[in-house]
């Protein structure tokens, strides 16, 4: 069952009844636990792919864990950005910068060193200290090709030397290769006494062990159990060198059915939604018609989503085809059907609030004309059956893959379905498990045509990870970089390449903006809209905070009270 925003209160009831019959096992778990004292009941909607800071690619694994720049339940970071999207120190005493001194300048327009100091009692869930040496071990993984998964080296590959000063050995200092414009924004950290000996024994096996499921992390919560394909249970740090966390124990469960979720709200079985597990159809109508002691929240925030073209097909490596699809998607009626027109049509792929969104794009306004014509000059004619085919009698059917089970998604899938059936293109919509789709098909850029999802952009996204060729996942590069559509282009890797080492702000903002304007003319992927970070919480739950970045909301977990 679909349920449209304007669902009535009596037949959200009905629907809540007739899921709750049918919960799984670890529903009845959760009522249980509704009976236990400091405990946080909270869904989301993806099971994560890895907890493991260095491995992790999805937004629900960030969640729960944390990863090298973002802070979360298991980890504490160098620094954290939070609601207020400002930098502040975590791990870190103080944030390098030129003015302290701790941001040199070694060579114009060459070397740097910035140097960091530790808070002296920062420390692993297991009591043993945070050192620089868990930095300079975290790099040497990230930079070892052998380890397969690793997300990203964009970062490190810049970095000369990293060494640990001081008798503690709790200051360091690392030198770079060229100028890099967020060395102030952190770096990776592994516990070394507990992963080196994992690591050393077989890199390439790395990323096969149960290191993630038996983590020793630095933030306000230790993972106590992942009962696969339900939950995973946190609970309190009893060494976490922090502020306390006030609540003892954190259930988060995997419901991937939007409707399931809504009942589970409404049936009082759930303390709070992630934005990762709420879909904004699901939003509007809570929103509407809340449930009693409920609050939904809607965050504007860097979330773009879009569905990325596979340019190594042959048919879709030609730009007039995929300008020709995008044209053939009423995108403004789309926002204006599911989202009562509250997340915006996306013109690019750098969201409004980003400092560097360009206000003045190319737009691709639903024009079947010029779609059909596009079609016709790239060689795909309409048969007598209203199906177009090439010279090669081929007739041109897409494969799309996202998510399944999600309500919103589905229809979109539907919504362009019917759009590009007028141009005689067919769509086959093939979903899968997001743990599939995001840790296989994806990252692994096995999809055929197409794959629908959205990138959860930070502040200072620039595109270097997203469009570069260095950052085409390969099986020789252990599938690092997230270029998952395999887009090259010299000008935009130039472009996305430089603005990284550009230190002022507004150059990067004039570099790119040019890499913007020529994006949308090559078109590597068919942007959608821009959503909101939708999230449901408990009224009691106190210092529930979204961010609308790619930073999860559990940035101050270790802030959160429940009154029920």
């Amino acid at each position: 069952m679909r349920m449209s925003p304007r669902t009535p209160r009596r037949a959200l009831a009905v629907l809540a009844l007739a899921a709750i019959v049918g919960l799984p096992c670890v529903a009845a778990r959760l009522l249980r636990a509704a009976d236990e004292a400091d405990t946080l009941r909270i869904t989301i909607q993806q099971e994560p792919d890895s907890l493991h800071p260095l491995l992790m690619d999805m937004a629900a694994a960030t969640e729960i864990s944390g990863d090298n720049s973002r802070p979360g339940p298991l980890q504490a970071t160098l620094c954290l950005r939070g609601d207020d999207w400002v930098l502040r120190p975590y791990i870190a005493a103080e944030l390098p910068s030129l003015a302290n001194g701790q941001w040199k300048i070694l060579e114009e327009g060459g070397r740097m060193q910035t140097t960091w100091h530790l808070r002296p009692e920062a420390k692993w869930s297991d009591g043993t200290p945070i050192t620089a040496d868990d930095f300079i071990f975290a790099y040497q993984v990230i930079m070892d090709n052998r380890v397969v998964g690793v997300v990203t080296r964009d970062q490190e590959r810049r970095i000369e030397t990293m060494t640990a000063e001081g008798a503690d050995r709790k200051t360091l200092v690392i030198t770079w290769k060229e100028p890099f414009a967020y060395a102030d924004t952190g770096h990776a950290c592994l516990p070394r006494h507990i992963e080196e000996p994992v690591y050393s024994k077989d890199p390439a096996s790395y990323h096969k062990t149960d290191i993630a499921d038996r983590l020793v992390g630095c933030g306000p919560y230790v993972l106590k159990k992942w009962n696969r394909s339900e939950s995973i249970v946190l609970e309190r740090n009893p060494n976490y060198w922090g502020e306390m966390a006030k609540i003892q124990r954190i259930i988060y469960s995997f419901t991937s059915d939007t409707n399931t979720i809504v009942a589970n709200i409404l049936s009082g079985t759930l303390d709070a939604v992630s934005p990762t597990g709420m879909t904004f159809e699901a939003g509007l109508a809570l929103k509407a018609d809340p449930p009693p002691g409920f609050t939904t929240y809607f965050t504007p925030g860097l979330v773009w989503e879009h569905i990325d073209f596979n340019l190594e097909n042959p048919w879709l490596a030609d730009k007039r085809v995929r300008q020709a699809l995008t044209y053939g998607i009423d995108r403004e009626k789309m926002v204006k059907v599911f989202f009562e027109g509250q997340q915006p049509v996306a013109d690019g792929w750098l969201p409004p609030k980003h400092y560097a969104h360009h206000p003045n794009l190319k737009k691709y306004a639903y024009d079947p004309a010029k779609a059909n014509a596009l079609l016709d000059e790239a060689g795909w004619k309409k048969g007598a059956d209203g199906w177009r085919v090439n010279a090669a009698g081929e007739r041109f059917k897409l494969i799309i893959r996202t998510t399944a089970q999600n309500s919103v998604r589905e229809q979109i899938e539907q919504y362009i379905q019917s759009n590009w059936k007028k141009l005689g293109v067919e769509l086959a919509i093939e979903n899968q498990e997001a743990k599939v789709f995001f840790g296989e098909t994806v990252k692994k850029r096995k999809f055929e045509h197409l794959a629908m999802f959205a990138w959860l952009f930070g502040p200072q996204a620039d595109g270097e990870t997203n469009w570069t060729m260095k950052n085409i996942p390969t099986e020789a590069n252990g599938w690092t970089g997230q270029n998952y559509g395999g887009f090259k282009n010299a000008e935009i890797d130039r472009i996305d390449n430089q603005v990284p080492k550009t230190l002022a702000e507004a150059e990067r903002v004039k570099l790119l903006h040019q890499e913007q304007e020529l994006w949308l003319e090559e078109l590597p992927a068919i942007p959608l809209y821009f959503r909101c970070d939708v999230s449901a919480a408990r009224e009691g739950l106190k210092e529930w905070r979204p961010t609308g970045t790619d930073t999860g909301v559990t940035w101050n977990c270790q802030r959160w009270s429940l009154m029920r």
